[in-house]
């Protein structure tokens, strides 16, 4: 008996080798939706992202340049390429043991041509061999690809200490340690 029921399951037993045209009409219409939702979204992400990248960068240059200073006992440089996010870090006055280059970065480096970069203060920003400078200087990060409103911009800023700080320019929250203070 178990022989009859055994070989009546395998008849009913059919494997499919495809799909029907309404499943890929109803697949390819889904796919659509979900790329239609998710292509704005990922845009505004990449766009934020290309920012953080190149605020990054920029306060690891001030780093690098505030560091230089106090190893080498002297004045340098961050040179700050307003048309782009490039970099230079190198000594004021150039000697055998502080070349006028240490360290650089140019706009390819992860950069994108659409973000722009604002400088208020001093350019260059001029470390001592304290690591302090001599003027407060704030540089804007922005990203022209995208609206105003959906851009994450931020700002570096080096107090008179050398002290390097990131923060976000639209945070109105005097608590929140995202806050610009003036």
């Amino acid at each position: 008996m178990s022989r009859i029921f055994s070989r009546q399951t395998l008849a009913y037993t059919v494997k499919q080798k495809g799909m029907t045209a309404v499943e890929l009409v109803i697949g390819v219409a889904l796919l659509g939706i979900v790329s239609a939702i998710a292509v704005p979204s990922y845009t505004e992400f990449i766009a934020n992202t290309q920012i953080r990248t190149a605020t990054e960068s920029i306060r690891n240059g001030l780093q690098v340049a505030r560091a230089e200073a106090i190893k080498r006992n002297a004045s340098v440089n961050f040179t700050l390429n307003t048309g782009d996010t490039s970099w230079v870090v190198g000594c004021t006055t150039t000697t055998a043991n502080c070349p006028a280059t240490i360290q650089s970065k140019t706009a390819k480096d992860g950069g994108s041509g659409t973000v722009t970069v604002a400088v208020t203060g001093t350019n260059p920003v001029i470390f001592n061999n304290l690591g302090s400078v001599s003027g407060l200087s704030q540089i804007n990060i922005d990203n022209s690809s995208i609206p105003a409103a959906k851009s994450k911009n931020l700002r570096v800023r080096v107090g008179v200490g050398g002290n390097v700080q990131v923060c976000d320019p639209n945070i109105s929250v005097t608590t929140d340690t995202r806050f610009c203070a003036v």
